[in-house]
């Protein structure tokens, strides 16, 4: 065995030109590999919470067909698939600063039904309390990006009319504050907006969380069944199927370019190899008379494809996290939302990844080494030159 390792050691070495061509197509092979297997699940767990966002744990939403008409809370029949219901005021408005105008979506609702299914979380930890009166809580990112400070006083354009609000608190960019588009969200107090929006009931949405056990589709089916009024929409709140088709649309270039790689890798490899066996038809022949069986001959001859296979996948897994990541900074940066695409990885993206770079190594380089361990050495020429071989192989 100490002899074995040396010689594919030997050989890995002896000719680099040919041995880096082959790791390079390898390596490339299994960094495009990883990063299809992995931006799709990037994306889709990145879709996924932006789709949940102000929802939570709520999975169907039931708002007027009409923008300027409202739901109230009663307009809801007591289901035993209903476990929380809560309604939410929604308005617009703009921030402008040095020219700039920024787009605020307004929300309000009854802080304990919406603690229930989707708490904001402030920078900091604590509560939200004495929570009244004009004031209003903005995500870090918004505050952060303009220079705003708990306590500071920010005006708005609402309807055309400038309005000041003390900053209460300063939450974390997620929950609540979670947006789909760019700007940002902020909480009011539910009187306040309600005045704003001169709502005397009702809301502009209600969010339904299910009990246990009960999905979104048998919560719209049974809503619609005991919804009388037509004026009302019940649709779901994360529509898995446009996610999982958006993810696939974003990883379908990516494995098509995979799949590009690994061909030219087979092709490489298959080459090389065919030269790699003629060049050691001697060593072939010196196992043979020695006592190797063709099967040896072909394991040693596998085991350093395989070789190659294994330093290609183990570096281009950690090269394939920096290339996934690079990637989803600039799909983040680029996006409508702005918001970062956290990376996601999966065991099975690794596994898989490594598995096809030892597998491709291999398979392209079975043929080559079967057909060459299947030569037969009789002459007498081949068996002096075998021998010479074999004397500057233990000498390695």
């Amino acid at each position: 065995m100490k002899i074995i390792l040396k010689y594919i050691l030997t050989n890995v070495k002896e000719r680099k030109t040919r041995t880096i061509v082959m790791m390079l197509s390898i390596l490339l092979s299994t960094v495009l590999l990883f990063v299809s297997f992995s931006i799709g699940t990037s994306y889709e767990n990145a879709q996924r919470k932006m789709a949940r966002g102000i929802a939570g744990t709520a999975t169907v939403s039931v708002s007027p067909k009409d923008a300027n008409h409202v739901v109230d809370l009663n307009d809801i029949p007591e289901l035993s698939s209903v476990q929380t219901k809560v309604g939410l005021l929604k308005g617009r408005a703009l921030y402008h600063e040095n020219g700039y105008y920024e787009t605020i979506d307004l929300i309000a609702s009854d802080l304990m039904l919406l603690n229930q299914i989707n708490k904001p979380r402030l920078v900091g930890g604590g509560e939200i309390n004495d929570f009244t009166g004009n004031q209003i809580i903005l995500p870090d990112r918004f505050t952060s990006k303009y220079g705003i400070e708990k306590g500071d006083t920010v005006t708005l354009q609402i309807g055309g009319i400038p309005t000041s609000f003390e900053v209460a608190e300063i939450a974390c960019y997620d929950t609540v504050f979670l947006r789909h588009t760019r700007g940002a969200t902020a909480l009011l107090p539910k009187s306040t907006l309600e005045e704003i929006l001169q709502y005397e009931n009702g809301y502009s949405e209600i969010l339904i969380e299910p009990t246990m056990g009960v999905s979104a589709d048998e919560l719209i089916d049974t809503l619609l069944k005991e919804l009388s009024d037509s004026s009302l929409v019940v649709s779901k709140i994360v529509n898995e199927t446009q996610i999982a088709a958006d993810a696939r649309q974003k990883s379908m270039p990516f494995f098509l370019i995979s799949f590009f790689s690994l061909t030219m890798s087979v092709f490489i490899i298959y080459s090389s190899y065919k030269v790699i066996t003629l060049d050691r038809l001697p060593i072939i022949g010196t196992f043979r008379s020695i006592g190797a069986t063709k099967k040896a001959v072909t394991r040693i001859l596998m085991l350093e494809s395989a070789l190659y296979g294994c330093i290609g996948g183990i570096i281009g897994i950690p090269l394939g996290i920096g290339v996934l990541k690079l990637i989803l900074q600039g799909m983040g940066n680029s996006s409508s939302q702005g918001i970062e695409i956290p990376m996601v990885i999966t065991g099975t993206a690794v596994l898989l990844s490594f598995g096809v770079a030892v597998t491709v190594s291999m398979l392209s380089a079975w043929i080559p080494v079967r057909r060459a361990s299947r030569l037969p050495i009789f002459s007498p020429n081949v068996w002096s030159v075998c021998m010479q071989s074999f004397g500057e192989m233990r000498g390695c």
